[in-house]
């Protein structure tokens, strides 16, 4: 469990990097149980099915300008740590353990997109599995990801 950065968030961070991408100006988050699922760093979104079906569920959205900040750790690794987010899950049944977020770009190289496309950037555990049948409301806390030095 926990992934991490998957391909596509690879891409879309050497693409930046160098230029041949504008950078994004928000991202979203969503929860979804990855005991199930059991992503790897080549799935994306379409391979998500675990995702809470309620109507009162949505994705939230982070601005990078606000919500998002970085720093560095104790190895001295660049820390991405994406604000706490705050769900709906009034009339959701499914269980969750983790969290993913999302990034909107033409993808070129890990697939050929014909448009902007949104994409999995990396993924994260919850830290605990829970039955949203229990919770009118979730907030995800610790939405980080280390973007490790080579």
């Amino acid at each position: 469990m926990s992934v991490g950065i998957h391909d596509h968030g690879k891409e879309y961070l050497q693409r930046v990097g160098f230029n041949d991408l504008s950078p994004v100006s928000t991202i979203s988050v969503g929860l979804y149980n990855d005991s199930t699922d059991s992503l790897t760093e080549s799935n994306d979104l379409s391979d998500i099915t675990t995702e809470p079906s309620g109507a009162s569920y949505a994705r939230q959205t982070a601005s990078l300008s606000g919500d998002v900040s970085f720093s560095q750790d104790g190895n001295n690794d660049i820390v991405v740590d994406v604000a706490d987010q705050t769900f709906d899950t009034s009339d959701s049944s499914q269980s969750v353990d983790s969290f993913f977020v999302v990034i909107n770009f033409q993808a070129s190289v890990v697939t050929s997109d014909g448009s902007a496309t949104d994409h999995i950037f990396f993924t994260g555990n919850l830290g605990d599995t829970l039955n949203l049948s229990s919770w009118s409301e979730v907030t995800a806390r610790d939405i980080q990801e280390i973007l490790q030095r080579p």
